[in-house]
């Protein structure tokens, strides 16, 4: 991947990692598309940021506080009426992953 150049090795690579399948067009689109956008990337990083603009966006806490805005149970009642199936007051839902 030397170069921003994305082959389609690399494009079978990264669709066996997210398990997904790719039709002959997408095989042949890929590197030329991802490719671009690595490109794309590479030309942002070059953008210059004076001192006066540049910040440690790290130390900025964009969180709310850690606290319940809601008593405890204030929806818990409307939410296990609404479930078509319910357990010992635990949502029953179907099974999605395999062990």
């Amino acid at each position: 991947m030397s170069n921003n150049q994305i082959s389609v090795d690399d494009v079978l690579y990264l669709a066996d990692l997210a398990k997904i399948k790719l039709t002959d067009e997408e095989k042949e689109a890929f590197p030329k598309q991802l490719s671009s956008i690595l490109q794309y990337i590479d030309k942002i990083k070059e953008v210059k940021i004076s001192d006066d603009v540049q910040r440690d966006f790290r130390k900025i806490n964009v969180f709310r506080e850690d606290k319940n805005p809601h008593q405890n149970g204030d929806h818990r009642n409307a939410i296990l009426e609404e479930m078509p199936e319910v357990e010992n007051d635990l949502l029953v839902v179907k099974k999605i992953l395999n062990n």
